[in-house]
């Protein structure tokens, strides 16, 4: 059998059919994502004015302002920049961009111990706490301890060498105990285990492969479910999560998938687990139709997800928004995913400065103006208009929190309000 030659104009038509039927397929998925988006991301806000009396007040004018999301979009920062007085520009955009975040390293067991420096010590780490604290920001808790030795502590290796597993079990419990303290009047949430799986990292004893450790490793899975237990104890309400990369960006038979599965069982079935962090480092061009299928895969569970380090690493520049956008629209509109974190948005502090949304200048970058497009204007409510003759005025409107203006033969009123899907009547009594 013979083939006819694939000529040049060929390939090109080739390609032309190949790329309108993935535009097809991605505006199918958009089309269902914004649906999705729609029924779980708001809900209708419903303002209701009347005098002191109780009578509805028709014709009043509202305006509607959006203030802050209820959905977590944040990202990692350096405490050092935090607590740098010459670093104003770095937090003001922090504050303008994110409403949560989390300290990159400084919660981390090496800088928890003091192996690198005072400038991202407890001391300084608290110190920065307490301005994001102030700010309103919320800060996740990463990590609160590690598996093995290759990221552990100076102190804690010393423990280990000179007194054992059993000794440094208590040491870890200590600083579990010192951590939550000293943090929990602003963290309430952590990664109690970063890491769990992957070949330097703990996870095969959840397989029933106890032997050959990785180099390095000290605790399995079942001193794991310990610091849960330990930090539980500590922060009764608070919100336990493991954290893991790979998953989302790894190919979909990668045993890394398999493996992190087997460490959300086992704590999960512990009652120790209240959600699944999704670190999401990518590179190149994504299919985001198979990074959907893994994210189902992930809900599958019905715990909380969220998106805790968000990377898009790549040479093109509008690759990396088109992308960024994607990702950010499927995490937006998958229901239990509640929050949404980059690592790092500045070249100036980022561990990869080209995944970053701003570039050293502070100008912005294409993923920069996707990512504020998303968030502050297709993802954002600003409405307006007169209350019917039952003194009410309804839009639909992002989950939030606002700022409502009334005016009534132009003397104006201020009240806040937060829109939540179960309480969405906003009454307003004028003086």
């Amino acid at each position: 059998m013979t083939f006819p030659q694939i000529t040049p104009s060929i390939r090109v038509l080739l390609g032309l059919l190949l790329l309108i039927g993935s535009t097809a397929a991605n505006a199918d998925w958009l089309y269902d994502a914004n649906k999705r988006i729609e029924q779980h991301r708001k809900a209708p806000l419903q303002v209701t004015v009347q005098d002191k009396q109780g009578r509805p007040v028709k014709g009043a004018d509202i305006q509607v302002h959006m203030t802050r999301h209820a959905f977590e979009f944040g990202s990692a920062v350096k405490v050092a920049m935090i607590n740098d007085p010459e670093k104003e520009a770095y937090r003001q955009k922090f504050l303008e961009l994110f409403n949560s975040g989390t300290f990159e390293n400084a919660l981390k067991v090496k800088a928890w111990s003091g192996d690198f420096g005072p400038a991202v010590g407890p001391d300084a780490t608290i110190k920065a706490l307490h301005w994001t604290h102030s700010n309103h920001i919320k800060i996740r808790g990463h990590a609160m301890t590690g598996n093995g030795l290759r990221n552990s502590s100076k102190p804690f290796i010393k423990i280990h060498e000179e007194r054992g597993k059993e000794a440094l079990i208590q040491a870890v419990m200590g600083a579990i105990d010192d951590k939550a303290d000293r943090t929990k009047f602003a963290i309430d949430e952590w990664d109690v285990v970063n890491h769990p799986v992957g070949l330097q990292r703990p996870g095969r004893e959840a397989e029933g492969l106890t032997n050959g450790r990785p180099r390095g490793q000290v605790f399995g899975i079942e001193e794991s479910i310990g610091w849960y237990e330990r930090s539980r104890k500590n922060l009764p309400q608070g919100k336990l999560y493991l954290n893991e990369s790979g998953i989302l960006s790894s190919a979909d038979d990668s045993p890394q998938i398999d493996k992190y599965i087997s460490w959300i069982k086992h704590v999960n079935e512990a009652g120790l687990l209240d959600g699944i962090g999704l670190q999401s480092h990518f590179r190149g061009n994504p299919d985001i139709l198979k990074v959907e299928a893994r994210m189902e895969r992930m809900a599958s569970f019905g715990l909380p997800l969220r998106i805790t380090e968000f990377t898009i690493n790549g040479s093109d520049e509008e690759q990396q928004a088109q992308f960024t956008r994607e990702f950010m629209t499927l995490a937006f509109s998958t229901p239990l995913v509640v929050g949404f974190q980059v690592w790092g948005f500045w070249e100036g502090a980022a561990f990869q400065p080209p995944v970053v949304m701003y570039r050293a200048d502070w100008s912005e970058k294409p993923n920069g103006a996707a990512y504020r497009d998303l968030v502050f204007n297709q993802w954002w409510t600003e409405e307006a208009g007169k209350t019917n003759k039952k003194g009410i005025f309804t839009t639909s409107a992002f989950l939030g929190d606002y700022d409502i203006h009334v005016s009534v033969k132009g003397k104006p009123t201020k009240a806040t309000f937060t829109l939540t899907k179960e309480g969405n009547d906003c009454l307003i009594t004028l003086d």
